[in-house]
């Protein structure tokens, strides 16, 4: 990536014009959604999938607290797969009797398949999914389940901004086995920076839809500025504060 952007550099440009044509290169290079406008305008069923520890159940109240804000709760139904976590439904059920929405559990193809088609009234239908490592043999069987819903399920991919490099690829790697809609970038705000989160999702070209910056609902759920998230990635490389002499 980086050479692809100092080869279209004219010769001779000043560090600050070069810069900035840099940046607004990494703008253009992000993949927005298009039409622009979050999964809450667009609606559907979307699974909402990852590792353990990205904050897919976090996030599913975000987007659904969008949409019962914007359409109204009769347009909204949460399901979640994880049945497995000690306390996993409960947090999301805990969600749904805030938002006065149902929330329901399923286990199997046949399950989804029977619950889905008796939400097919319902706008946004969210399915939060059980956390997998990205080595885990059980995430065949996961995409599997959401192939075989009778209908179509689009897949969202939560990727933290906080995982090392290398793991963020393999999750990427692992979970796009199977065609997804595009991303969710949480934990923005604890990240050191944004370069690596940036740079998996401009090589992989994964549609960034939204990024997480916080615990509140649903203040804490943002459609993604290209310009905050350029800016904050290479300031945050530029800021790394250097040893003094000698050390």
């Amino acid at each position: 990536l980086t050479r692809q952007l100092a080869d279209e550099l004219p010769d001779g440009l000043e560090l600050t014009k070069a810069l900035r044509l840099v940046k607004a290169r990494l703008q253009q290079l992000l993949p927005m959604p298009s039409p622009p406008g979050g999964m809450v305008e667009r609606g559907g069923v979307y699974a909402l999938v990852g590792p353990t520890g990205v904050g897919k159940t976090t996030t599913v109240a975000k987007v659904a607290a969008q949409c019962a804000l914007r359409f109204g709760v009769d347009q909204l139904a949460l399901v979640t797969t994880d049945s497995y976590r000690i306390g996993a439904v409960d947090q999301l059920r805990i969600y749904g009797r805030i938002l006065n929405v149902p929330v329901l559990s399923i286990r199997d193809q046949a399950d989804l398949r029977s619950t889905l088609a008796d939400l097919r009234a319902r706008r946004l239908v969210l399915i939060d999914t059980i956390g997998m490592s990205q080595r885990d043999r059980g995430l065949a069987d996961q995409i599997a389940l959401l192939s075989g819903a009778g209908q179509p399920v689009q897949r969202v991919l939560l990727l933290s901004a906080v995982a090392q490099p290398g793991a963020m690829e393999e999750v990427v790697r692992a979970y796009r086995a199977d065609p997804m809609l595009g991303c969710i970038l949480t934990k923005v705000d604890e990240a050191p920076s944004l370069g690596p989160a940036l740079d998996v999702l401009l090589r992989y070209r994964l549609t960034l839809h939204y990024v997480t910056n916080g615990q509140r609902v649903p203040e804490d759920l943002h459609s993604p500025n290209p310009l905050y998230l350029v800016e904050r990635a290479l300031r945050s490389a530029a800021a790394v504060p250097r040893p003094p002499d000698g050390d």
